[in-house]
């Protein structure tokens, strides 16, 4: 399940039917609309910068920016479907890393068996099974 999952997840929730609702209500009042999207603008323009200062000093840098383009995403298309590739691309980046891994491990563990006298048990004291 995992992070896959969560993605998955994350684009019908409960947040999406709420903001749903609240633009839906926003759309009755332009002046409540124009202080609405103006501080959707600034926010994200807030979370996107402090994103990128922090990709280069200590901290969370890509969460920034993904909320910073999730919060974009909410009034901009084109920000959600950057948004939405960003994350299968970090997505795909992180499984490739998770199998490149698992795969050392593998031949680690082969590399191990192989120098070993007796193939067919793991004794650590060696003292068991001998041929």
């Amino acid at each position: 399940m995992g992070l896959n999952h969560e993605l998955d997840r994350s684009s019908g929730g409960a947040v999406h039917r709420l903001m749903a609702r609240l633009r839906g209500f926003l759309h009755h009042h332009p002046a409540l609309l124009l202080l609405y999207r103006t501080l959707v603008i600034v926010v994200g323009t807030i979370l996107m910068l402090m994103g990128l200062i922090m990709l280069v000093t200590p901290g969370p840098g890509w969460l920034f920016i993904f909320m910073g383009m999730g919060l974009w995403g909410t009034e901009f298309h084109w920000a959600h479907r950057v948004n939405v590739w960003g994350k299968k691309k970090v997505l795909d980046a992180w499984n490739a890393a998770k199998r490149k891994r698992y795969e050392r491990y593998l031949r680690q563990r082969a590399r191990i068996w192989q120098g070993r006298e007796n193939q067919t048990h793991f004794c650590p004291t060696g003292t068991h099974y001998h041929s």
